[in-house]
């Protein structure tokens, strides 16, 4: 779902519990009442002494029974807006946080290959800022000071009808020439936000890859890179925000000293030639003062909220981004019996217009065991990525068990194939947890038995909180076999029947590799299962039934280990390299 502004999406936020806010509202616009109920009371009090008659209680009882009831009618109001709060603000943060969640993991693979994944926390982060500097704006700053001020300014007509025409034509002119100021304020306020978020992007880029930091001794380099980015970008983009904001400081300073001064010696001519009494003249010049102090307040966090709704419309971006929602939802599941897996005529290019695959044809049989061979830029990553979905195909069609998948939502083809790639990245969870991942509603037991099958059973419970064993972020704690192991096991309980292996044992030792080739054994042997694997190390895929060689995203050969090394072919090229 796009949202056309911010303020649209947050109506999508609030409107369910829009009775709650309004009665979050009704207290700061009926408690504006409450500076003229007392400023009122105070004028016929002075007004009462003011006369040289004996002044009693029972004179007197109105204005202090207008004065009491102001007080208690402002603290029920108050109230009756706390118990709104709480009954409606933490279900919209929730549904906020969780709304922009799962907007972001729809986005597109490419998206999350050319975001920082600390650019993205920080625009989430900076979208629930967003929400809570609006509501907080809106409750306690502009509803109060703007009801004030239009309230205070009518009854200024009870006392001189002049004064009130000034004070109108003053405001008027003193909001129309801030609010100016205030959209400068918001663009050059965008500008501070986008630089941020891109500051923490680095940061968090380097914070997630600090080992490569610590490997390289590279600290004092990306010292420099993140002071460089800083001096060039956010600091004069800040410098540049505060300098204006000096600037209308000034100009509403002058607005408002201007104005208060006018008004003071006008009530005093008022007084001197009796078009006025002495409660009259405390109480403009009460109101007065309260509120031009309340536009004046209003003003400054005008400009305070343009410069939050600049890093709001910043993070807000992040829900415009493209997202998956062109691809269909077909309600029925993807109704695999026989896992065949069919590319017809398919062609591929990436967004930057470089040609991967031209009618490339490739037809695998229901639990084929098959290989991808090719040199590095060849088009085996892009195979399997466009099996997942993970980018659309220009022309033809990608089908299992002759079913194109085209038709069908990502999640839904998805939920049919395992896959374990080369780069294992845990969830900072238990093993339990990240081995359950392949079935959320696995047992204990059925985990167990996958950890068995993939042979990390063992080294499990030689730890000391054993299958409760956090294992840091990204999987830090574990070694590279360790956590290729939990991925197989992860791969087992998932039991889906179609896997794909992407250079699942490049990076690890001889020894750790048998370990995995084991393990990968149990899930190989099952006759039902459709597996395509990818790999440079051409060992691991001798007992595959057959070899597909890829050239510049053709297929150049293609057979078993053993026909490909008994002829003058690529493959056999390779295979007395890697022997070497």
């Amino acid at each position: 779902m796009q949202y056309r502004s911010i303020y649209t999406f947050l109506w999508y936020l609030i409107r369910p519990y829009k009775w709650h806010y309004l009665v979050m509202l009704m207290a700061p616009i009926l408690g504006a009442f409450y500076d003229f109920a007392n400023s009122y009371a105070i004028k016929l009090v002075v007004d009462a002494f003011s006369t040289n008659e004996e002044v009693t209680y029972q004179a007197l009882f109105f204005p202090i029974a207008l004065f009491i009831s102001a007080q208690v009618l402002l603290d029920v109001l108050w109230r009756g807006s706390d118990i709104a709060e709480w009954r409606s603000e933490p279900y919209v943060r929730q549904a906020l946080l969780l709304k922009v969640y799962d907007t972001v993991q729809h986005n597109p693979y490419p998206f999350f290959q050319n975001t920082h994944s600390g650019t993205i926390t920080s625009k989430i982060r900076g979208i629930l800022d967003g929400y809570d500097n609006f509501w907080a704006a809106l409750h306690h700053d502009f509803t109060p000071k703007i009801a004030n001020s239009v309230i205070l300014t009518a009854v200024l007509a009870v006392v001189n009808v002049r004064v009130c025409l000034f004070i109108t034509l003053w405001a008027t002119c003193f909001f129309v020439i801030m609010y100016h100021f205030s959209k400068t304020l918001d663009k050059l306020s965008f500008i501070v936000a986008n630089d941020r978020h891109n500051i923490f992007g680095l940061i968090a880029d380097n914070i997630a890859n600090i080992v490569t930091l610590f490997s390289f001794a590279t600290r004092k380099a990306e010292l420099k890179n993140l002071n460089q980015l800083i001096e060039t970008d956010f600091t004069p983009s800040n410098i540049r925000l505060y300098k204006f904001y000096f600037l209308s400081n000034i100009a509403a300073g002058t607005l408002y000293w201007s104005m208060l001064i006018s008004l003071f010696l006008f009530m005093i001519h008022l007084r001197k030639t009796g078009q006025a009494t002495t409660g009259d003249l405390v109480f403009v010049m009460g109101i007065t003062i309260k509120m031009s102090w309340d536009l004046w307040e209003m003003i400054q966090k005008m400009q305070e909220y343009m410069r939050n709704i600049g890093d709001f419309k910043s993070a807000f971006e992040l829900l415009k981004s493209s997202q998956e929602n062109s691809e269909p939802t077909i309600e029925q599941p993807l109704n695999i019996i026989n896992p065949s897996i069919a590319f017809e005529q398919v062609t591929f290019s990436y967004e930057t217009g470089k040609q991967i695959f031209t009618d490339l044809s490739l037809a695998i049989k229901p639990g084929e065991k098959v290989g991808l061979v090719g040199i590095s830029g060849a088009g085996k990553s892009t195979l399997v990525s466009l099996l997942l979905k993970y980018f659309t195909i220009n022309q033809g069609r990608i089908l299992i068990d002759d079913q194109d998948i085209a038709q069908y939502s990502a999640d839904t083809v998805r939920k049919h194939i395992s896959v374990i790639p080369q780069d294992i990245l845990l969830f900072h969870r238990s093993i339990i947890d990240n081995i359950r991942y392949g079935d959320m509603n696995a047992s204990d037991e059925a985990v167990i038995k996958a950890a068995h099958l993939a042979n990390i059973h063992d080294f499990i419970s030689s730890l000391p909180e054993q299958y409760h064993t956090l294992v840091g972020e990204r999987g830090i704690k574990l070694s590279g076999g360790q956590r290729q192991r939990i991925a197989i096991a992860r791969a087992i309980l998932k039991n889906a029947p179609i896997l794909v292996l992407d250079e699942a044992t490049s990076s690890l030792d001889t020894e750790t590799e048998q370990l995995i080739q084991a393990s990968l054994n149990a899930i190989l042997d099952d006759a039902n299962v459709t597996v395509l694997a990818i790999a440079h190390r051409l060992s691991t895929l001798k007992h595959m039934d057959r070899i597909i060689v890829l050239e510049d995203g053709k297929i150049i050969e293609e057979g078993t280990h053993q026909d490909l090394i008994t002829r003058k072919s690529v493959y056999q090229k390779l295979w007395e390299l890697q022997k070497i």
